[in-house]
């Protein structure tokens, strides 16, 4: 990061530390080390004894929480200054509430100077910058403590063997630590704070035990899907506005496809922050082999619910393939489309605008025999409330039948 450097003579000094730790450790448990300052890594004389990973400004405890979900055994050690309680703060804080399994040191500003070119000094996380009248002084130590972080603590790094043995003290406790190291023998050194609970990963390994004890059955039941039919892969797009139940056309579709005809089937919503009126769609995958690509680009199916939906979405359409577009909604209608009353016939079954993606669906129902409409009734059962299911299946079926009723227009007109 520009405009963090460590003086070489504390990063000579701190090097000297953790290899002096790492030969302490049991053999094989070799630590990574993370460092987010610029020019800080191994050197020649100080390093054999570690791996080494310099990675992002602010990022470091988020790369580290990647590499502790995958290495659960190997000790991590972090080296960062202002960056941790700056770009990293939500990292750091997340990291101590959830006790995830590293070891932070964080360098004091004396520690680091500031390179004058950046024209911004980063290096100081307890002096007052340009937002002093702003916000109180960082005090990272106390939010890891306050946290229940595993273990807390400071050194001084002009005492080597107290910082070697704070050093081999974290890592040998599960969970998260965070230690301050500084040159200002004023300040309180030592354990300020420890705690024991359990560390975030293995608490959620112990609660998913059970379910990778039968993982296997699983699996080989997905595995081999119960059809007997060949289905190419078969992509749906149905796009509207938030309020037109898209997403929920998109769960009853993948639902139907996947538990009641036995196919491969993948759903991925798009839809903004907007609960009403915003743009939304839904892509949903079929097929009887293995999806490897979730997103309907070139969709086979496509059910505009609005002009929008009409404008944005019609170009992606496959060759050959079928729009269904809702007549009283899309103005300007797409080139071949086909026109349905869909909102219409909404509002006619229930009511209620928001079942225009029920309709929807029975207009897929009649561009394809891939997904049946019993198949579809099923699925509905499953995710509608029972108050609402007859006048939701009379929609879906009305769908089907007008869309049945435009194809046989354009192939007979």
């Amino acid at each position: 990061m520009s405009g963090d450097r460590l003086a070489i003579s504390h990063w000579e000094r701190l090097l000297a530390t953790l290899e002096l730790v790492t030969h302490a450790l049991p053999r094989g448990d070799t630590p990574i080390i993370l460092s987010s300052l610029a020019d800080a890594g191994p050197s020649p004389q100080w390093g054999s004894g570690f791996s080494f990973v310099h990675g992002p400004a602010g990022r470091n405890i988020a790369l580290a929480v990647g590499l502790r979900a995958a290495l659960p055994h190997v000790p991590l050690i972090l080296a960062m200054n202002a960056d941790s309680v700056t770009l990293g703060t939500n990292h750091l804080i997340h990291a101590a509430r959830r006790n995830v399994g590293m070891t932070l040191l964080l360098l004091r500003s004396e520690l680091t100077r500031s390179d004058a070119a950046s024209g911004q000094d980063r290096t100081a996380w307890e002096l007052r910058g340009p937002q002093c009248g702003l916000e109180a002084p960082a005090r990272p130590l106390e939010w890891a403590s306050a946290l229940d972080a595993a273990l807390v603590g400071r050194a001084c790094l002009e005492d080597p063997a107290e910082l070697a043995a704070l050093l081999l003290r974290a890592l040998r406790k599960p969970g998260f630590s965070v230690l301050g190291v500084t040159t200002d023998r004023s300040l309180a050194t030592g354990v300020l704070s420890e705690c024991d609970w359990p560390e975030y990963f293995d608490r959620y390994r112990d609660w998913a035990r059970p379910l990778r004890e039968n993982a296997r059955a699983r699996d080989a039941a997905v595995a081999a899907p119960a059809t007997a039919r060949s289905v190419p892969r078969y992509e749906v797009r149905i796009a509207g506005l938030g309020g037109h139940g898209v997403k929920l056309a998109g769960t009853v579709l993948s639902e139907a496809a996947g538990f009641h005809e036995g196919l491969w089937a993948t759903q991925r919503g798009d839809y903004g922050s907007a609960t009403r009126g915003g743009p939304s769609s839904v892509d949903v995958v079929i097929g009887s082999e293995r999806i490897t690509y979730p997103c309907a680009d070139e969709p086979d199916a496509l059910v505009v619910l609005s002009q929008a939906a009409a404008d944005r979405h019609a170009a992606a359409l496959k060759p050959g393939a079928r729009l269904v577009a809702d007549l009283g909604e899309v103005t300007r209608l797409p080139p071949n489309a086909l026109a349905v009353p869909i909102a219409a016939i909404a509002r006619a079954h229930t009511g209620k605008p928001i079942a225009a993606g029920v309709v929807a669906l029975g207009c897929i129902a009649a561009l394809t025999d891939a997904v049946r409409p019993e198949s579809l009734k099923r699925s509905l059962a499953a995710n509608l409330p029972r108050a609402s299911l007859d006048s939701n299946m009379a929609a879906c079926a009305a769908g089907f039948a007008a869309t049945r009723a435009a194809l046989e227009g354009v192939l007979h007109g």
